[in-house]
């Protein structure tokens, strides 16, 4: 069985990988479908979150992928990751807690959101960067800067799968989730290419959502306006200086590599 597995993943990465992605989609979809209660809504999502990790880690182990190679990191890599974890930490409202604009809930639980914000990080990770990412990478492993296309084209998969958002967000916000899981996937994915460790880009996700969701249904914790006008420009201003720093990074280990 792991044999036959192996040889359609290796023959057929690219279709296993878009496979991998829609069963992710299903599965993470599963709780909101369900309509239940909010305790057994957050529950399903425990469950399914879960079970994500454990078939992709399962999965990971057949197919030979490395996800946890690296113990220790160099000073560019440390670099890498400090920039990465800024760009997170500003997803946090903090200038809005600043100005008063934003406030967390009297009721909030807190403890729920954390748990929640925690297990859509590793269950991601797990199958966006753990098992996708890798998929591509043998896909497009004999073409001409093959790290960069691998990122892109993972955190282009990654990004689309965001897109069944529509019937219950909008047209509009779906669109704007698109384009920011698309950097933040390239984020992710740039972070585990270099480090080879797929704990630092789970790290970073988990605080990035931390931030993130906090105003978002049904386990939002805070309410206010987010995006005031220095936010947007610090964001625009940090993401492209870490867009810009993170594409010359995977270039050069290309170009090192040629």
């Amino acid at each position: 069985m792991k044999t036959r597995l192996k040889e359609f993943a290796y023959s057929s990465p690219m279709w296993t990988a878009i496979e991998i992605a829609l069963f992710a989609v299903i599965l993470f979809s599963l709780p909101n479908a369900l309509k239940s209660g909010e305790t057994a809504e957050f529950i399903l999502h425990i469950i399914c979150r879960a079970l994500a990790v454990i078939c992709a880690f399962v999965l990971a182990k057949t197919l030979n992928f490395k996800l946890f190679i690296k113990t220790k990191i160099s000073l560019a890599e440390i670099f890498v990751l400090l920039l990465g974890l800024l760009v997170c930490v500003n997803n946090f409202p903090i200038i809005g807690f600043i100005k008063g604009n934003v406030y967390i809930f009297e009721n909030a639980k807190i403890f729920r959101y954390i748990i929640y914000c925690i297990m859509i990080g590793v269950a991601e990770e797990f199958v966006f960067r753990g098992l996708i990412m890798p998929l591509v990478g043998w896909y497009f492993k004999s073409r001409k800067r093959a790290p960069l296309i691998t990122v892109a084209i993972s955190s282009l998969i990654f990004s689309l799968c965001h897109l069944f958002n529509i019937f219950s967000q909008g047209i509009v916000p779906t669109l704007l989730q698109i384009g920011y899981t698309f950097l933040t996937g390239g984020l992710f994915g740039i972070v585990f290419f270099i480090t080879e460790n797929l704990v630092f880009p789970i790290f970073l996700h988990i605080v990035f959502d931390l931030g993130g969701l906090m105003f978002s249904s049904p386990f939002g914790i805070a309410a206010g306006n987010m995006w005031d006008v220095l936010t947007i420009i610090i964001t625009a201003a940090l993401s492209v200086f870490a867009t810009a720093v993170y594409f010359v990074k995977v270039y050069n280990y290309k170009k090192a590599d040629s």
